[in-house]
């Protein structure tokens, strides 16, 4: 594993155990993570660590289904279990010395989409 996949894997874990101390170690001083999705950007550590601090509870259980990493970039997919859902989450992250730097977090609700009517029921 890579040093940037084994950041990624103990930042989400770090997450999941509520440890921001932790967590705040793994990130760099100016680290941004955008969510495209709802166009969020937080910029600086701080930023990033009470976005994570202040989010509702309960926000459910955090797993790391799989870390892969390759150079300085690493991917996760994560799944969170909440009380009134089920969501996904890919994470694309890069780091730089020996902190994470940059990430992109796509989240989606388990079973939250309906597939287009066009796909047949190979696809069900």
């Amino acid at each position: 594993m890579t040093e940037a996949a084994k950041l990624v894997r103990q930042l989400y874990e770090a997450y999941q155990r509520r440890d921001w101390g932790a967590a705040a170690d793994l990130l760099h001083s100016d680290a941004v993570v955008e969510m495209p999705a709802t166009a969020e950007r937080l910029a600086g550590r701080a930023n990033v660590i009470e976005f994570q601090r202040s989010y509702p509870e309960p926000w459910g259980e955090l797993s790391v289904l799989r870390v892969v990493g390759e150079g300085d970039s690493a991917a996760a997919e994560i799944e969170i279990v909440a009380p009134d859902a089920t969501f996904r989450m890919a994470a694309f992250w890069r780091a730089g010395d020996g902190l994470l730097r940059e990430g992109f977090e796509y989240w989606i609700t388990v079973g939250g989409e309906e597939p287009p009517p066009n796909r047949g029921s190979a696809f069900r």
